[in-house]
């Protein structure tokens, strides 16, 4: 598109964003494009040409294009009736427009901080690509058994701006004038919290994927139900609005309304227990991480190190080929034939007891402990609204009795009794290749027993 067929002017955020006029309207789809507009709570904004414009190529951030927010989670629970579940099962939405977001949101909170405009440029770059070396795949990764920190996506973020994109780096700080060693540190520092843009980025961030996935959830919603989606749905309806509520004291990004900020902490702990670590949507995850992962490491079908460059296509075409499936199957709930079934138990004796019983009847078995799950933190104490005399408090010390209840949700899905699932299949249609894979896995779960 070119520069006269843009939307109308707009407030600049910085990097090249634009918050457009509040009569502005998002596309209604996310996928990239330059003056596209997305949406940002009840505004829209754009990217205009410019730093985080320049950096698209060189420093791969269209990678995020390819790389889904939610990875595998499906839309609807087992237990759910699915028989008709329309496809697609997954939630589609991708990492790239979230950064943005994160990125307009930065530079909206940062120009309330009145920091200066290259400080601003560079904490909404740091937004832009702070997912970038999520490996193909994502989260599905973590919790793996494995020792490296290749699935941390903040570990060494200055060191792999020079590995992976080198002379690409080198030449867009040359273009702005940027020491190419201390502007990757500077966002080193925005991406692990540290300093006000680091306090920010934490907000930005949050926001961000908050907005972004309850789009996506009040669409599955729509199309399959579900009461833990509409207990999202209806905390989203509180006023949860942070970034309008922004004030910096002594180097404190301070939050100004104690009920805005309860809403927000609120709203993404139970995202957390309804959603994220929701064990009723995992199976596909699960499935990855507990049985096909495993066996492309220990059989040497994939590389780590290309896990940070590669795209989720790349890995589900990978997954699909050495597991023997028909393309496009990985992503669907019943990739087995029929939609799987879950029961919960207190041990893993218990639970295998279960699954022995179900495999002896010839049926397809996924166990797997909630207690495995990484652990939600409420991040009560991370947070800081206006105290006494004008101190800053942590709102777990501002708001004890909201704090405790939201942190009781916070660890709702990783403290329940029954922690062990077996989900399973009763009849299904499986590949030899996966098949293998299967055993394997069974094998380290006896182990457990």
């Amino acid at each position: 598109m070119s520069l006269k067929n843009s939307p109308k002017p707009g407030r600049r955020l910085g990097g090249g964003l634009v918050l457009l006029p509040s009569d502005a309207q998002p596309s209604a789809t996310e996928s990239f494009s330059t003056y596209k507009p997305y949406s940002l709570a009840d505004r829209a904004f754009m990217l205009e040409p410019g730093l985080v414009a320049d950096a698209m190529k060189p420093l791969n951030l269209l990678r995020m294009d390819d790389i889904h927010q939610l990875q595998i989670l499906t839309v609807a629970e087992i237990g759910y009736p699915l028989r008709n579940l329309e496809l697609p099962h997954r939630f589609p939405h991708k990492r790239l427009v979230h950064n943005l977001r994160a990125g307009a949101l930065h530079g909206l909170m940062a120009s309330k901080c009145g920091l200066g405009e290259q400080e601003i440029d560079i904490g909404v770059l740091a937004e832009c690509m702070h997912d970038n070396f999520t490996c193909a795949g994502g989260d599905a990764w973590k919790g793996l058994d494995h020792p490296g920190t290749i699935f941390d996506e903040d570990h060494k973020f200055a060191e792999k701006i020079f590995r992976y994109y080198g002379f690409g780096w080198l030449s867009l700080c040359w273009k702005y004038g940027f020491d190419p060693e201390k502007i990757a540190q500077e966002m080193q520092d925005v991406i692990d919290g540290h300093g006000l843009r680091g306090q920010i980025h934490e907000i930005a961030d949050t926001a961000s994927y908050i907005l972004g996935d309850l789009a996506e959830i009040k669409k599955a919603h729509a199309r399959v139900g579900g009461q833990k989606l509409q207990e999202i749905i209806r905390a989203s309806e509180e006023e949860w609005d942070v970034w309008n509520y922004i004030s910096c004291q002594n180097g404190r990004v301070v939050i100004t309304n104690k009920l805005v900020l309860g809403n927000f902490l609120m709203l993404r702990a139970i995202l957390w227990a309804n959603l994220y670590q929701n064990p009723a949507i995992k199976f596909l995850e699960l499935l990855s991480r507990e049985v096909i992962f495993p066996h492309l490491l220990k059989h040497k079908k994939i590389n780590l190190a290309e896990l940070p460059k590669k795209s989720d296509t790349w890995l589900q075409r990978l997954v699909e080929w050495e597991m023997g499936l028909p393309n496009g199957s990985w992503t669907k709930l019943d990739l087995l034939g029929e939609f799987p079934k879950r029961r919960t138990f207190s041990t893993w004796g218990e639970a295998m007891d279960f699954e022995d019983h179900l495999c002896a009847s010839e049926a397809f078995t996924l166990v797997f402990s909630v207690g495995d799950f990484q652990s939600t933190k409420s991040k009560t104490d991370k947070y800081f609204v206006n105290g006494l005399e004008g101190s800053a408090v942590a709102f777990k010390e501002a708001c004890p009795t909201d704090s405790k209840l939201i942190e009781e949700i916070a660890q709702r899905s990783t403290s329940s009794a029954e922690r062990i699932n077996v989900c399973w299949v009763d009849r299904p249609i499986i590949t030899y290749d996966l098949n293998k894979a299967w055993e394997e896995a069974r094998a380290r779960w006896q182990e457990r027993k």
